[in-house]
């Protein structure tokens, strides 16, 4: 599925008119996919653009237009998790459960959000297999990359013993690319 959590802090950037920096830190330090009523009375603040350059205040919103802006993408990601399983044809007993990887995996609550949209089991995703892993790279966010490195050295394919295929290439003689420099220097100047 060509979505993800980038897509949330572009909706978060572009909702509340502050960069994408300041977005993802707001998605990651306050953001969540569960609201409460105390989301209305807790303020974050916002760093517009403009205030960076000097030229305004920053404002505050609450956290509930924060989880408002992130649940309206979560809504769209989960219809499309829905419609590739459904493609894929994992429905009834195969396939009930869904794996989260990736960043976004590590917002507050997303397994329990996931698991109400999809109506299946959902877990984070973390490394497995991979001991030398430092502890930073032990979380959701990298577990796709260390599960396909996993599978890359565990397969039994010998690269070594597949023929390479030959390529033609074609170079230009030295005089040929000093006459298209001369060419492109003419037609440009």
């Amino acid at each position: 599925i060509p979505i993800g959590a980038q897509d949330i802090t572009d909706d978060i950037a572009s909702a509340f008119g502050t960069r994408r920096q300041n977005a993802e830190r707001m998605k990651c330090f306050h953001g969540s996919a569960n609201a409460s009523p105390r989301d209305n009375h807790d303020m974050i603040p916002v760093m517009p653009i403009s205030a960076e350059d000097g030229a305004g205040e920053g404002a505050q919103i609450t956290k509930a237009q924060l989880i408002s802006v992130i649940r309206q993408r979560l809504e769209h990601q989960m219809g499309e998790v829905r419609n590739a399983l459904s493609t894929l044809k994992f429905e009834g007993p195969v396939g009930r459960q869904v794996v989260l990887t990736g960043g976004g995996a590590e917002l507050k609550g997303i397994a329990d959000y996931a698991q109400q949209a999809l109506g299946r089991s959902v877990r984070i995703g973390r490394p497995r297999g991979l001991t030398a892993l430092p502890e930073a790279h032990g979380g959701p966010a990298f577990a796709t990359l260390a599960g396909l490195a996993f599978y890359a050295a565990t397969d039994p394919i010998d690269l070594r013993g597949i023929a390479p295929q030959r390529t033609i290439v074609h170079r230009p003689k030295g005089i040929g690319m000093v006459r298209k420099l001369i060419q492109a220097a003419r037609a440009n100047y």
